[in-house]
């Protein structure tokens, strides 16, 4: 079976996308339709009295719920708080050639304080809206046939689009490929200040496995 695993920053059991059930409903980019409700993080501020941010990467189920949540906080005991809160998010999942897909890990950056509860405006690091095409990693595979490691290191520009990439690949014949495909890929840009903004230092490991057969 085809698998191509993608996983940023904590890699342990973040696995790539997963199939579900067929569907009749067209293509569609992952959306979330349910802000996070900020009832648990205000909790946490008032128990623990203390500032500080916390990092969290998800996955988005089938179901359209968060899953998979591993947050690292500066303030540990406020980790929990900030589970919580990710999981009252809902997302339409994503719809791929009349499947169902789990998303590739999101990564997120909460901050709290005395003055500011959640960080949802001010600052925050991008969101993946769309992930690479699944035919182009398909196609990907069968042209080098070769299984593969990348370690993509990229940019998410203020207008959501990747730049600046740079795939270091084993074997190198993945380059060009990553590159083509990670420019259909889309986000919600990073924000500064409340406005968009160029987010670098991006990383997103990538493991090939040619099918079996």
């Amino acid at each position: 079976m085809l698998k191509w695993i993608c996983m940023a920053g904590l890699a342990a059991a973040m696995a790539g996308p997963a199939f579900a059930q067929k569907t009749d409903l067209p293509d569609r980019a992952l959306k979330q339709t349910k802000p996070f409700d900020q009832a648990s993080i205000k909790e946490g501020l008032t128990a623990l009295k203390q500032g500080g941010e916390c990092t969290v990467q998800y996955i988005v189920g089938v179901n359209g719920r968060a899953k998979d949540i591993a947050t690292d906080c500066t303030v540990a005991d406020m980790a929990p708080y900030i589970a919580r809160a990710v999981e009252t998010g809902e997302w339409d999942a994503e719809i791929t050639g009349g499947e169902f897909f789990d998303s590739f890990p999101i990564k997120q950056v909460f901050k709290f304080g005395s003055q500011q509860a959640v960080d949802p405006r001010g600052e925050k690091s991008p969101v993946m809206v769309s992930g690479i095409p699944q035919k182009a990693i398909e196609r990907a595979i069968a042209q080098v046939n070769q299984d593969g490691k990348c370690d993509v290191k990229f940019t998410v520009a203020a207008d959501g689009k990747p730049k600046d990439i740079t795939p270091n690949c084993q074997p190198s014949a993945y380059d060009p490929k990553v590159v083509e495909g990670m420019a259909s890929m889309k986000f919600e840009p990073g924000l500064k200040g409340g406005a968009p903004t160029d987010w670098p230092g991006l990383s997103m490991p990538m493991t090939l496995t040619k099918p079996k057969g």
